[in-house]
Protein backbone atom coordinates (compact mmCIF):
# COMPACT_ATOMS: atom_id res chain seq x y z
CA UNK A 1 0.00 0.00 0.00
CA UNK A 2 1.36 3.09 -1.04
CA UNK A 3 2.24 5.56 1.98
CA UNK A 4 0.71 9.42 2.26
CA UNK A 5 3.12 11.94 3.19
CA UNK A 6 1.64 14.39 5.62
CA UNK A 7 1.95 18.10 4.65
CA UNK A 8 4.42 18.65 7.18
CA UNK A 9 6.31 15.97 5.65
CA UNK A 10 5.73 17.09 2.27
CA UNK A 11 7.26 20.84 3.72
CA UNK A 12 10.69 19.22 5.50
CA UNK A 13 11.22 16.92 2.47
CA UNK A 14 10.60 20.09 0.13
CA UNK A 15 13.49 21.84 2.80
CA UNK A 16 15.43 19.35 2.34
CA UNK A 17 15.70 19.45 -1.10
CA UNK A 18 16.54 23.17 -1.21
CA UNK A 19 19.58 22.84 0.86
CA UNK A 20 20.29 19.72 -0.95
CA UNK A 21 20.62 22.04 -4.18
CA UNK A 22 21.78 25.19 -2.39
CA UNK A 23 24.54 23.20 -1.33
CA UNK A 24 25.34 21.99 -5.04
CA UNK A 25 24.76 25.22 -6.68
CA UNK A 26 27.38 26.74 -4.36
CA UNK A 27 30.05 23.76 -4.56
CA UNK A 28 29.66 24.25 -8.53
CA UNK A 29 30.23 27.94 -8.01
CA UNK A 30 33.70 27.69 -6.01
CA UNK A 31 34.77 25.11 -8.25
CA UNK A 32 34.01 27.50 -11.46
CA UNK A 33 36.21 30.32 -9.64
CA UNK A 34 38.61 28.35 -8.04
CA UNK A 35 41.13 28.06 -10.34
CA UNK A 36 40.77 31.53 -12.05
CA UNK A 37 41.19 33.04 -8.46
CA UNK A 38 42.43 30.68 -5.83
CA UNK A 39 46.15 31.62 -5.82
CA UNK A 40 45.86 35.38 -7.31
CA UNK A 41 45.59 36.08 -4.13
CA UNK A 42 48.83 34.69 -2.44
CA UNK A 43 51.02 37.42 -4.02
CA UNK A 44 49.69 39.75 -1.30
CA UNK A 45 50.99 37.37 1.26
CA UNK A 46 53.94 36.12 -0.21
CA UNK A 47 57.28 38.37 0.85
CA UNK A 48 58.94 39.25 -2.27
CA UNK A 49 62.90 39.02 -1.93
CA UNK A 50 64.49 42.80 -2.28
CA UNK A 51 65.52 44.29 -5.40
CA UNK A 52 68.38 46.50 -4.78
CA UNK A 53 69.28 48.74 -6.92
CA UNK A 54 72.60 47.75 -8.61
CA UNK A 55 73.27 50.15 -10.82
CA UNK A 56 71.73 53.78 -11.38
CA UNK A 57 69.73 52.77 -14.08
CA UNK A 58 67.16 55.57 -14.00
CA UNK A 59 64.75 53.38 -15.84
CA UNK A 60 64.82 50.64 -13.67
CA UNK A 61 64.30 52.94 -10.09
CA UNK A 62 61.61 55.08 -11.90
CA UNK A 63 59.84 51.42 -12.43
CA UNK A 64 60.28 50.68 -8.77
CA UNK A 65 58.37 53.74 -7.28
CA UNK A 66 55.71 53.30 -10.34
CA UNK A 67 55.81 49.78 -8.74
CA UNK A 68 55.08 50.59 -4.81
CA UNK A 69 52.50 52.82 -5.94
CA UNK A 70 50.70 50.07 -7.75
CA UNK A 71 50.96 51.74 -10.88
CA UNK A 72 51.40 48.38 -12.71
CA UNK A 73 50.50 49.74 -16.68
CA UNK A 74 53.45 52.21 -16.26
CA UNK A 75 55.95 49.87 -14.24
CA UNK A 76 55.45 47.08 -16.78
CA UNK A 77 56.74 48.93 -20.02
CA UNK A 78 59.55 50.35 -18.12
CA UNK A 79 60.19 47.03 -16.64
CA UNK A 80 60.06 45.13 -20.00
CA UNK A 81 62.75 48.03 -21.56
CA UNK A 82 65.42 46.63 -19.56
CA UNK A 83 68.05 44.48 -21.37
CA UNK A 84 68.98 41.03 -20.36
CA UNK A 85 72.59 42.37 -19.98
CA UNK A 86 71.78 44.79 -17.25
CA UNK A 87 72.16 44.33 -13.44
CA UNK A 88 68.67 44.80 -12.77
CA UNK A 89 67.44 42.37 -15.64
CA UNK A 90 66.53 39.70 -12.94
CA UNK A 91 64.68 41.93 -10.26
CA UNK A 92 63.14 43.49 -13.50
CA UNK A 93 62.02 39.68 -14.34
CA UNK A 94 60.45 39.03 -10.58
CA UNK A 95 58.70 42.73 -11.17
CA UNK A 96 57.33 41.85 -14.05
CA UNK A 97 56.44 37.51 -13.42
CA UNK A 98 53.93 39.77 -10.76
CA UNK A 99 52.13 41.78 -12.87
CA UNK A 100 51.32 39.50 -15.04
CA UNK A 101 50.09 36.98 -12.31
CA UNK A 102 47.97 39.68 -10.68
CA UNK A 103 46.77 40.80 -13.91
CA UNK A 104 45.89 37.28 -14.79
CA UNK A 105 48.67 36.30 -17.62
CA UNK A 106 50.14 33.11 -15.66
CA UNK A 107 52.09 31.71 -18.87
CA UNK A 108 53.68 35.31 -18.94
CA UNK A 109 54.44 35.47 -14.85
CA UNK A 110 55.85 31.68 -15.27
CA UNK A 111 58.20 32.87 -17.94
CA UNK A 112 59.62 35.75 -15.87
CA UNK A 113 59.71 33.72 -12.57
CA UNK A 114 61.34 31.02 -14.59
CA UNK A 115 64.13 33.34 -15.78
CA UNK A 116 64.62 35.27 -12.27
CA UNK A 117 64.51 31.29 -10.52
CA UNK A 118 67.78 30.75 -13.18
CA UNK A 119 69.75 33.41 -11.61
CA UNK A 120 68.59 33.27 -8.11
CA UNK A 121 66.36 30.52 -5.99
CA UNK A 122 64.30 31.24 -3.82
CA UNK A 123 61.80 30.04 -2.08
CA UNK A 124 58.96 32.27 -2.32
CA UNK A 125 59.52 32.72 -5.86
CA UNK A 126 59.22 29.05 -6.43
CA UNK A 127 56.03 29.40 -4.61
CA UNK A 128 54.88 32.41 -6.76
CA UNK A 129 55.51 30.28 -9.89
CA UNK A 130 53.81 27.29 -8.44
CA UNK A 131 50.60 29.82 -8.34
CA UNK A 132 51.39 30.76 -12.17
CA UNK A 133 51.44 26.80 -13.32
CA UNK A 134 48.29 26.26 -11.02
CA UNK A 135 46.78 29.11 -12.96
CA UNK A 136 47.24 27.06 -16.33
CA UNK A 137 45.81 24.05 -15.00
CA UNK A 138 49.21 22.53 -14.94
CA UNK A 139 49.44 20.74 -11.47
CA UNK A 140 52.41 18.40 -11.28
CA UNK A 141 54.41 20.85 -12.51
CA UNK A 142 53.24 23.19 -9.88
CA UNK A 143 53.55 20.79 -7.19
CA UNK A 144 56.85 19.83 -8.15
CA UNK A 145 57.92 23.80 -7.90
CA UNK A 146 55.95 24.23 -4.23
CA UNK A 147 58.27 21.15 -3.20
CA UNK A 148 61.06 23.13 -5.05
CA UNK A 149 60.36 25.82 -2.39
CA UNK A 150 60.25 23.25 0.64
CA UNK A 151 64.02 21.93 -0.22
CA UNK A 152 65.16 25.44 0.11
CA UNK A 153 63.20 26.11 3.01
CA UNK A 154 61.43 23.24 5.16
CA UNK A 155 60.05 25.66 7.31
CA UNK A 156 57.81 27.47 4.04
CA UNK A 157 54.40 27.78 5.08
CA UNK A 158 53.67 29.42 2.02
CA UNK A 159 54.76 26.33 0.33
CA UNK A 160 52.49 24.03 2.32
CA UNK A 161 49.62 26.21 2.02
CA UNK A 162 50.12 25.96 -2.03
CA UNK A 163 50.13 21.82 -1.96
CA UNK A 164 47.41 22.23 0.35
CA UNK A 165 45.21 24.25 -2.81
CA UNK A 166 46.58 22.49 -5.19
CA UNK A 167 45.34 18.84 -3.34
CA UNK A 168 42.16 20.85 -2.72
CA UNK A 169 42.13 21.46 -6.65
CA UNK A 170 42.32 17.80 -7.59
CA UNK A 171 39.71 17.20 -5.08
CA UNK A 172 42.47 14.87 -3.19
CA UNK A 173 41.16 16.48 0.81
CA UNK A 174 43.31 14.26 2.59
CA UNK A 175 46.65 15.41 1.39
CA UNK A 176 44.96 19.04 1.27
CA UNK A 177 44.47 18.54 4.53
CA UNK A 178 47.44 17.77 6.01
CA UNK A 179 49.19 20.42 4.20
CA UNK A 180 47.05 23.04 5.74
CA UNK A 181 47.29 22.12 9.02
CA UNK A 182 51.28 21.81 8.53
CA UNK A 183 50.93 25.31 7.02
CA UNK A 184 48.96 26.22 10.03
CA UNK A 185 50.98 24.50 12.42
CA UNK A 186 54.25 26.74 10.75
CA UNK A 187 52.65 29.69 10.53
CA UNK A 188 48.54 29.91 12.62
CA UNK A 189 48.54 34.09 12.03
CA UNK A 190 48.24 33.98 7.97
CA UNK A 191 44.80 34.74 6.76
CA UNK A 192 45.31 33.53 3.08
CA UNK A 193 46.06 30.11 4.77
CA UNK A 194 43.07 30.20 6.98
CA UNK A 195 41.05 31.29 3.56
CA UNK A 196 41.72 28.74 1.58
CA UNK A 197 41.39 26.43 4.11
CA UNK A 198 38.01 27.09 4.86
CA UNK A 199 37.36 27.30 0.85
CA UNK A 200 38.75 23.60 0.72
CA UNK A 201 36.29 23.10 4.10
CA UNK A 202 33.62 24.04 2.33
CA UNK A 203 33.81 22.35 -1.07
CA UNK A 204 34.12 19.28 1.23
CA UNK A 205 30.97 20.41 2.52
CA UNK A 206 32.51 20.23 6.18
CA UNK A 207 30.38 24.14 6.54
CA UNK A 208 30.60 24.17 9.99
CA UNK A 209 34.67 24.13 10.45
CA UNK A 210 34.52 26.06 6.96
CA UNK A 211 32.69 28.54 8.60
CA UNK A 212 35.37 28.41 11.96
CA UNK A 213 37.68 29.15 9.42
CA UNK A 214 36.86 32.12 7.71
CA UNK A 215 35.94 33.79 11.17
CA UNK A 216 40.06 33.03 11.78
CA UNK A 217 41.24 34.23 8.65
CA UNK A 218 38.96 37.65 9.59
CA UNK A 219 39.69 38.23 13.24
CA UNK A 220 43.29 38.34 11.95
CA UNK A 221 42.48 40.58 8.32
CA UNK A 222 39.49 42.51 9.49
CA UNK A 223 39.42 44.00 6.00
CA UNK A 224 39.10 40.91 3.93
CA UNK A 225 35.97 41.00 1.74
CA UNK A 226 36.86 37.46 0.67
CA UNK A 227 36.33 35.71 3.94
CA UNK A 228 33.33 38.20 4.19
CA UNK A 229 31.64 36.53 1.08
CA UNK A 230 32.93 32.95 1.88
CA UNK A 231 31.69 33.25 5.26
CA UNK A 232 28.55 34.89 4.28
CA UNK A 233 28.32 31.90 1.44
CA UNK A 234 28.83 29.31 4.56
CA UNK A 235 26.24 30.33 6.80
CA UNK A 236 23.53 30.84 4.25
CA UNK A 237 24.23 26.96 3.73
CA UNK A 238 23.83 26.80 7.69
CA UNK A 239 20.57 28.28 7.50
CA UNK A 240 21.81 31.49 9.12
CA UNK A 241 20.43 33.96 6.97
CA UNK A 242 20.48 36.55 9.66
CA UNK A 243 24.71 35.92 9.89
CA UNK A 244 24.53 35.78 6.28
CA UNK A 245 23.47 38.99 5.64
CA UNK A 246 25.65 40.36 8.34
CA UNK A 247 28.60 38.85 6.90
CA UNK A 248 27.62 40.73 3.40
CA UNK A 249 27.25 43.98 4.41
CA UNK A 250 30.50 43.94 6.30
CA UNK A 251 32.20 42.63 3.25
CA UNK A 252 30.12 45.58 1.26
CA UNK A 253 31.15 47.99 4.17
CA UNK A 254 35.69 46.95 3.54
CA UNK A 255 34.52 46.76 -0.24
CA UNK A 256 33.97 50.73 -0.12
CA UNK A 257 37.76 51.35 0.31
CA UNK A 258 39.08 52.28 -2.72
CA UNK A 259 41.70 49.20 -2.26
CA UNK A 260 39.78 46.91 -1.79
CA UNK A 261 36.29 47.23 -3.81
CA UNK A 262 35.46 43.84 -5.29
CA UNK A 263 32.86 43.07 -7.63
CA UNK A 264 32.23 39.57 -6.49
CA UNK A 265 30.99 40.84 -2.95
CA UNK A 266 28.53 42.29 -4.57
CA UNK A 267 27.20 40.08 -6.95
CA UNK A 268 27.12 36.93 -4.20
CA UNK A 269 25.14 39.42 -1.70
CA UNK A 270 22.83 40.59 -4.96
CA UNK A 271 22.56 36.75 -5.28
CA UNK A 272 21.64 35.87 -1.87
CA UNK A 273 18.82 38.87 -2.42
CA UNK A 274 17.56 37.73 -5.23
CA UNK A 275 16.70 34.82 -3.69
CA UNK A 276 14.91 36.06 -0.67
CA UNK A 277 13.08 38.02 -3.17
CA UNK A 278 14.00 41.25 -1.99
CA UNK A 279 14.81 42.55 -5.31
CA UNK A 280 14.84 46.63 -4.53
CA UNK A 281 17.09 45.47 -2.63
CA UNK A 282 19.35 43.18 -4.82
CA UNK A 283 18.71 46.27 -7.76
CA UNK A 284 20.46 49.04 -5.03
CA UNK A 285 23.68 46.63 -4.00
CA UNK A 286 24.60 45.80 -7.47
CA UNK A 287 23.94 49.31 -8.95
CA UNK A 288 26.20 50.75 -6.32
CA UNK A 289 28.96 48.05 -7.33
CA UNK A 290 27.92 49.47 -11.32
CA UNK A 291 29.01 52.78 -10.62
CA UNK A 292 32.40 51.58 -9.38
CA UNK A 293 32.76 48.50 -11.69
CA UNK A 294 30.90 49.76 -14.92
CA UNK A 295 32.61 46.77 -17.18
CA UNK A 296 32.00 43.96 -14.90
CA UNK A 297 30.08 41.58 -16.52
CA UNK A 298 28.86 39.86 -13.76
CA UNK A 299 27.27 42.70 -12.21
CA UNK A 300 25.17 43.12 -15.33
CA UNK A 301 24.13 39.79 -15.82
CA UNK A 302 22.95 39.64 -11.92
CA UNK A 303 21.25 42.72 -12.38
CA UNK A 304 19.52 41.72 -15.67
CA UNK A 305 18.15 38.26 -13.90
CA UNK A 306 17.08 41.01 -11.08
CA UNK A 307 15.08 42.77 -13.50
CA UNK A 308 13.90 40.35 -14.76
CA UNK A 309 12.03 39.08 -11.85
CA UNK A 310 10.92 42.86 -11.58
CA UNK A 311 9.32 42.46 -15.03
CA UNK A 312 11.13 45.26 -16.24
CA UNK A 313 11.86 43.61 -19.41
CA UNK A 314 13.45 46.54 -21.69
CA UNK A 315 15.67 46.45 -18.84
CA UNK A 316 16.68 43.21 -18.49
CA UNK A 317 17.34 43.05 -22.09
CA UNK A 318 19.33 45.83 -21.91
CA UNK A 319 21.47 44.82 -18.95
CA UNK A 320 21.94 41.07 -20.70
CA UNK A 321 23.11 42.23 -23.64
CA UNK A 322 25.85 44.53 -21.73
CA UNK A 323 26.92 41.86 -19.82
CA UNK A 324 27.41 39.72 -23.22
CA UNK A 325 28.97 43.17 -25.02
CA UNK A 326 31.58 43.49 -21.51
CA UNK A 327 32.27 39.98 -21.03
CA UNK A 328 31.91 37.91 -24.39
CA UNK A 329 30.12 34.57 -24.69
CA UNK A 330 28.47 33.27 -21.83
CA UNK A 331 25.67 30.68 -21.63
CA UNK A 332 24.09 32.07 -18.82
CA UNK A 333 23.34 35.43 -20.33
CA UNK A 334 22.18 33.68 -23.17
CA UNK A 335 20.09 31.69 -21.60
CA UNK A 336 18.63 34.45 -19.25
CA UNK A 337 18.21 36.47 -22.59
CA UNK A 338 15.98 33.99 -24.43
CA UNK A 339 13.96 33.72 -21.48
CA UNK A 340 13.53 37.54 -21.66
CA UNK A 341 12.97 37.93 -25.22
CA UNK A 342 10.46 35.51 -25.27
CA UNK A 343 8.35 36.97 -22.72
CA UNK A 344 9.00 40.36 -24.93
CA UNK A 345 6.79 38.42 -27.37
CA UNK A 346 10.47 38.59 -29.97
CA UNK A 347 10.98 34.81 -30.86
CA UNK A 348 13.63 35.76 -33.50
CA UNK A 349 16.39 37.36 -30.50
CA UNK A 350 15.25 34.57 -28.21
CA UNK A 351 15.65 31.80 -30.69
CA UNK A 352 18.99 33.13 -31.23
CA UNK A 353 20.30 33.23 -27.79
CA UNK A 354 19.24 29.94 -26.83
CA UNK A 355 20.74 28.60 -30.11
CA UNK A 356 24.10 30.45 -28.75
CA UNK A 357 23.72 29.13 -25.18
CA UNK A 358 23.29 25.60 -26.18
CA UNK A 359 26.52 25.97 -28.06
CA UNK A 360 28.42 27.55 -25.26
CA UNK A 361 27.27 25.37 -22.41
CA UNK A 362 29.72 23.19 -20.84
CA UNK A 363 29.29 19.44 -21.25
CA UNK A 364 29.30 19.14 -17.41
CA UNK A 365 26.09 21.72 -17.10
CA UNK A 366 24.35 19.66 -19.59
Amino acid sequence: MKSMRTEPEQKRSHSVSFIRDSCESTRQHLWRVMLPRLLIFLTVGLVLPATPAWTSDQDFLTAEKLYGANEFSQAERLYSQVDAKNANYPAAQLRLGTIYYITERPAQAEKCFSIYLSFKKSPEVYCLLAGALFNQRKFDLAANSAQQALQLDAKSAKAYTVMGMIYTAQNNFVHAEAYFREALRLNDHDSDTWFMWGRALLIHDDFVEAAKAFERALRINPQSVRSYENLARTKDLLGDLQGAEECYKEGVHAARTPNLFDPRIYVAYGEFLLKLNRLADSQSVLEEALRTAPHDAELHYELSKVYFRMNRLKEAAHEGETALSVGGPNYKADFLLAQIYTAMGNPLEASKHASQAAQETPSSDR
